[in-house]
């Protein structure tokens, strides 16, 4: 079996920028819980929320594998820590974490990306691998995609090979017919390429390549060209 049949893509930075999203998320659910919980407030600073999610992760490494449950569970204990009964700190922080998902997933994609991926999707199986808790159906591009596996659904995070085999399986491909396009040097480009796929750094946001990593053999600056490479992979 040879040709390309399965294109993998990253999620958060490959095909929107996601910081502001973050940023504009957190607002959101500390301006929610300011006008729904005005007691609980104090205890949500953007800052006492990352300390927390830090001690969790210290404690408890596998949270990485699983972002909402992170967030979630560190809001909650921010709150417990302030004074609050476990259920109550528990019930506010699903309600918050609610409106954080909701604002969370309003992106705006890389010039040319939906455009790329609609192009795309009539010629290839497409599926996402991300690390993160992006929602493709209310994002809205979930029908362009075969299949989405996250760290939360598969239990384990780039760049373990545990994401690439479930896109494999879920596409009944070989390696060598899956490319992988992401803009992390570690997770996405060299995972992919340690893992049998064919690998494309997506460097929209102008990041620097590590130097212990061997340089990536194809690279974009702008999704559009993604569509020039696929020959080079379709032999």
């Amino acid at each position: 079996m040879t040709g390309l049949k399965l294109i993998t893509f990253d999620l958060d930075n490959t095909l929107w920028p996601v910081d502001e999203v973050i940023r504009q998320a957190e607002k959101t659910c500390s301006d929610w819980i300011a006008e729904h919980h005005p007691s609980a407030a104090a205890a949500l600073t953007a800052e006492r929320v990352r300390m927390v999610r830090d001690e969790l992760v210290r404690a408890h490494p596998d949270y990485l594998n699983n972002l909402t449950r992170l967030r979630r569970d560190a809001m909650a204990q921010a709150f417990i820590e302030a004074g609050f009964k476990d259920k109550e700190a528990r019930h506010i922080a699903a309600d918050a974490f609610q409106v954080f998902h909701e604002a969370r997933n309003q992106v705006t994609f890389f010039p040319g990306a939906l455009e790329v991926l609609e192009t795309l999707a009539d010629s290839y199986t497409l599926g996402a691998l991300s690390n993160g808790n992006a929602d493709l159906k209310r994002i809205g591009i979930r029908e362009l995609f075969g299949f989405h596996h996250s760290a939360e659904s598969i239990g384990r995070r780039k760049p373990d090979p545990d994401m690439f085999q479930a896109a494999l399986h879920s596409a009944g491909v070989q390696p060598e017919q899956a490319l992988h396009v992401g803009d992390h040097p570690v997770e996405d480009v060299d995972a992919a390429r340690q893992h049998g796929f064919h690998a494309v750094w997506a460097n929209l946001i102008d990041l620097r390549w590590p130097g212990d990593l061997d340089k990536p053999e194809h690279h974009i600056h702008h999704l559009r060209e993604l569509t020039d490479l696929l020959p080079l992979f379709d032999d």
